[in-house]
């Protein structure tokens, strides 16, 4: 426990919460771990697996190196189970000893088998331990799988397990045999999940379910093949869970958009989407104004004036807010239910068969991070890991029972196949193993307990907060006689109910209107001025102690002038952070009755308090008296420095309690005894000490220290103390506060104090009139410093102005030469620019005259490709002509043969027909002639003019073929 006045902070340590240095243990120890290094640590030190309490074994037999084969035989060692009411049976961890130092190795994975009667534990430098709980055995298997991330145990075989690493292998190990049977990489990313289907005896099917990261597979168990990689669309959703329904051939998929999607494994398609959230939300509009959801509150009304943060505020860095709002999911092991836990603390039953809600909880001051459902009773507990690493265990059918299975550092819980056995797994590296009967025992035990108490105490729910008014029915159930009992038999009181059994001790009012008055009295200047200094990093603890500060100066002035009053606040605040008025009123019975000769003297140390002290400690060792007088150590050395803070500077949180618990219950001289029993438990260590700093040093930190020893001691004293010295001759007995009335505190110089107020006005007159003169001063260095300036701003404007015509002289000249320069270019330029329009001119007239030829060239192409075509088609004309003259001919001669006797002959028979035919011949030549003649007229190229004569002359020559046929048809028939 620590003073808030120092340097040092009270989150540390301190009578809230116990230290502990686990997690930085744990880190430290991995990051001493060195793959080069791991065989070497392991052959020099010896390797023990156990736990920390007296039921745990310590195996420390050397265990053999690394070895793939089963030649090597494995030797099996014995272990025992725990028999302790809480249910834990086992505590596994993996410890190398040394001179030095004790590493720990911390433990990666754990499963169950399908018979529940094994445990397989794999550490993180892949050693794997098999626990038989049959036998009481334990072996480690010949061959190492380092990196390892998950265990499981195949349901094809009872001695096969199936391990899954950081680097996406999955392998399959025997451990009755030691074998590793087989090895396959699956993919590039730690896996995470691995689950299967129904269709384990097919060959051939993908009945199991991988996921790494993102990304998931659908791979053979018998081959650890793949057989389907499953893709998805990156840009619209990215992939959180994924693994088979039980009992069943289908599988789920649930994406960072909070969406569940049902896959067919036949044919690899959706089959139903659901979405969850919005049909909570939805459920949760349509709730009507009488009904209400059910709640689960993990922190009771009993921690509600503990400074435990609210499990919602958990760091953003371990989940990201994008990934939707669902965080994790549990199946019955029936498989008809789907559990859900969100982000927003609600936890979700869905059917299986239709994905709609069945349940719903609002988990008030938690979220739950991993969860299991046990098969018995009925389905309804649920053990689980809040996101501030608790493993507790919940009813869902009776909400309000609850019970907290670890209080820290848990990041995995599994269960038995049969239900019987909880596995939770811890970050400081150790597996604990319980019997959830126990649990479930202890369950119930505890409902009952709240009940009666309930019952007894006629309210609904149990007064956690000490400072409600403890009726008759409460003060009768805890007896003073009773909780001495108690005490007597165990030493201290029970955690849930100290602070009741305090209030009970100590018959506190619960002056509530009071109170109030108080605080709205505000802060004294004195104490917002000494507030200042105070040193704590939490600032609800801060502002609570100054509120109790400032009520203790309110109803005694001498408080708010205390130096020490924030230590001996600070303890009892960190305990009832927000139960002001408990610590208020318990203060101020201890500063009724404890502490009430403390302030005599005030500012000094109390002399009467400490004479006491001192008498005391000289008769019951004379020595130690001796050596604080050669020392030149005082009593306020060596007791005022443990009063002050209520020995919370020298103890622990635990030891603290358990010491006020004694000092609450005993007479209000006690203490003076137990300040002498702390020097007297520890005279050997002090008059050790070499010089004056190092004693006076002592009394400021923690030493290691039997508390119920140290209290013992206390009594003892407290008997054999002799009546001329005893304190209970100068301190009357026990007064508590009255009902409805805070009772002046009188007994300290209340003289000094109004001198104190009167000098402190004064004081604040005196500095006031010494503010104002100096704002006087100032004011007039001020206008003396303006004036200053003012000139000083004139000279170097002054100054600056010839610096800047000089500089604009300079600047006009330099630029009057570079214009003189650029004139002489831009001449220079113009000639160049003439020359070239020159150029370019010319080259444009040769272009516009090419443009031009262009143009006529192509003019007289378009008419020689007209006169061309007007060619043809005359050609074509003239043999469609001569075409028609032959047909007709043909018809003439075949009429005339028709008409004319057959034995005339034919010069008379066709003398008609030739001579008109001779006729028609005449005609055609003559218009062949003119035709040729308008031909060659025409001023036609020299290119067309050649074909045209060989056609002409072809049609000449047919026509006097055609007469030379006739001609010789005519002699022949002449002939006849």
């Amino acid at each position: 426990m620590e003073n808030p006045t120092k340097n040092n902070s009270p989150h540390e340590e301190g009578p809230s919460q116990p230290t502990s240095n686990k997690d930085n243990g744990e880190e430290e120890e991995e990051q001493e771990y060195d793959e080069e290094e791991e065989w070497d640590l392991e052959t020099e030190m010896s390797t023990s697996l156990g736990g920390f309490s007296k039921y745990e074994e310590d195996f420390s037999e050397p265990l053999p190196r690394d070895v793939r084969t089963a030649d090597v035989p494995m030797h099996k060692y014995p272990f025992k189970l725990k028999h302790t009411e809480s249910g834990n049976i086992l505590t596994v961890h993996h410890t190398i000893k040394d001179v030095e130092r004790a590493l720990r190795i911390r433990i990666a994975a754990c499963c169950f088998n399908e018979m529940s009667n094994k445990l397989v534990v794999i550490d993180r430098r892949g050693n794997i331990y098999v626990f038989d709980f049959v036998c009481k055995r334990y072996w480690r298997l010949n061959f190492s799988l380092p990196q390892a991330t998950l265990v499981l145990a195949s349901p094809l075989q009872r001695s096969e397990y199936i391990v899954g690493n950081d680097l996406g292998h999955v392998l399959t190990v025997d451990v009755d045999k030691s074998i590793l049977r087989r090895r396959n990489a699956v993919g590039n990313a730690a896996i995470d999940e691995i689950s299967w289907g129904n269709r384990l005896k097919s060959s051939s099917a993908p009945n199991t379910v991988m996921r790494f990261g993102t990304s998931a597979v659908l791979l053979n168990l018998r081959t650890l093949q793949v057989s389907h990689q499953l893709e998805f669309d990156q840009s619209r959703f990215t992939l959180k869970f994924a693994g088979y329904l039980p009992s069943s051939d289908q599988f789920f998929t649930c994406f960072t958009n909070d969406s569940i999607h049902l896959w067919s494994t036949h044919t690899l398609e959706t089959v139903h989407i659901a979405q969850p959230i919005k049909a909570r939300d939805r459920k949760l509009r349509l709730l009507r104004s009488d009904k209400t959801i059910p709640e689960i509150v993990l922190r009771g009304a009993e921690d509600e004036d503990s400074d435990l943060e609210d499990d919602l505020a958990f760091n953003c860095e371990d989940q990201h807010f994008a990934d939707g709002k669902l965080l994790t999911y549990s199946f019955s092991p029936n498989g008809n239910k789907l559990c859900l836990s969100t982000l927003d603390g609600y936890l979700l039953l869905l059917s299986t068969a239709s994905l709609e809600i069945d349940k719903l909880f609002k988990l008030r001051d938690f979220i739950l991070k991993q969860m299991v459902l046990l098969p018995q009773p009925k389905e309804r507990i649920l053990f689980a890991i809040t996101a501030r690493g608790m493993a507790i265990m919940l009813d869902l059918e009776h909400t309000d029972h609850k019970l907290i299975v670890q209080r820290s550092n848990a990041v995995n819980v599994s269960v038995s196949r049969d239900g019987k056995l909880l596995s939770v797994l811890s970050k400081c590296g150790e597996v604990n193993v319980w019997s959830t009967c126990r649990l479930f025992n202890a369950l119930q035990a505890q409902t009952h307990c709240i009940s009666e108490l309930r019952a007894a105490l006629k309210q609904p729910k149990l007064p956690g907060a000490v400072g409600t008014a403890m009726n008759r029915e409460l003060r009768q159930l805890l007896k003073r006689e009773r909780l001495v009992a108690m005490l007597g038999e165990y030493g201290y009181y029970p955690e849930k109910y100290r602070f009741i059994i305090w209030s009970t001790l100590l018959e506190l009012p619960s002056n509530g209107v009071q109170f109030q008055a108080l605080l709205k009295l505000g802060q004294p200047s004195i104490v917002k001025q000494r507030a200042r200094c105070l040193q704590i990093r939490s600032d609800a603890q801060r502002r609570a102690v100054i509120k109790i500060w400032s009520c203790l100066a309110r109803w005694c002035k001498v408080f708010g002038y205390t130096d020490f009053m924030p230590d001996l606040i600070f303890p009892f605040v960190k305990q009832m952070t927000k139960n002001g008025l408990v610590v208020f009123e318990l203060l101020v019975t201890l500063l009724l009755n404890h502490l009430q000769l403390c302030f005599e003297f005030h500012p000094l140390p109390a002399g009467n308090y400490l004479a006491m002290c001192e008498n005391v400690l000289q008769v019951h060792d004379e020595q130690l008296s001796k050596f604080y007088q050669a020392m030149d150590v005082k009593p306020k050395d060596y007791a005022w420095s443990l009063l002050t803070n209520g020995f919370a500077e020298v103890l622990e949180e635990q030891q603290w309690l358990v010491l006020w618990d004694n000092i609450i219950t005993e007479p209000p001289y006690f203490i003076i005894f137990v300040i002498v029993a702390y020097n007297l438990m520890q005279r050997e260590i002090i008059m050790r000490l070499p010089e004056k700093s190092a004693v006076l040093w002592f009394f400021h930190e923690q030493n290691p220290i039997d508390v119920a020893k140290w209290v013992l001691r206390a009594r003892k004293l407290m008997s054999k103390c002799p009546a001329q010295v005893h304190p209970k001759r100068f301190m009357p007995p026990f007064a508590p506060i009255p009902k409805g009335v805070y009772p002046k505190f009188l007994k300290y110089p209340t003289e000094w104090i109004e001198q104190q107020e009167e000098q402190t006005i004064e004081l604040i007159k005196q500095h006031q009139e010494i503010d104002a003169r100096m704002r006087n001063l100032e004011l007039e260095e001020l206008k003396m410093m303006d004036r200053l300036e003012k000139g000083l701003k004139q000279e170097e404007h002054t100054r600056r102005l010839k610096e800047m015509e000089k500089l604009y002289q300079d600047t006009i000249q330099r630029e009057e030469e570079r214009i003189a320069c650029h004139r002489k270019m831009l001449l220079t330029y113009q000639l160049e620019v003439r020359q070239r329009k020159s150029e370019v001119m010319s080259k444009l007239q040769e272009s516009e005259q090419r443009r031009k030829i262009l143009e006529m060239e192509k003019d007289i192409d378009e008419l020689m490709h007209s006169v061309e075509r007007e060619r043809r088609r005359q050609n074509q004309e003239m043999l469609f002509a001569e075409d028609e003259i032959r047909n007709q001919e043909m018809q003439l001669l075949e009429q005339h043969y028709c008409r004319n006797v057959p034995d005339a002959p034919l010069a008379q028979k066709y003398y008609d027909n030739i001579q008109k035919m001779r006729q028609e011949r005449d005609k055609l030549q003559q218009h062949l002639r003119q035709m040729n003649m308008e031909q060659l007229q025409q001023p036609l190229p020299s290119e067309t003019a050649a074909p045209l004569q060989p056609h002409l002359s072809e049609i000449e020559r047919s026509i006097l073929e055609i007469q030379r046929e006739f001609t010789d048809l005519v002699a022949s028939d002449r002939s006849k």
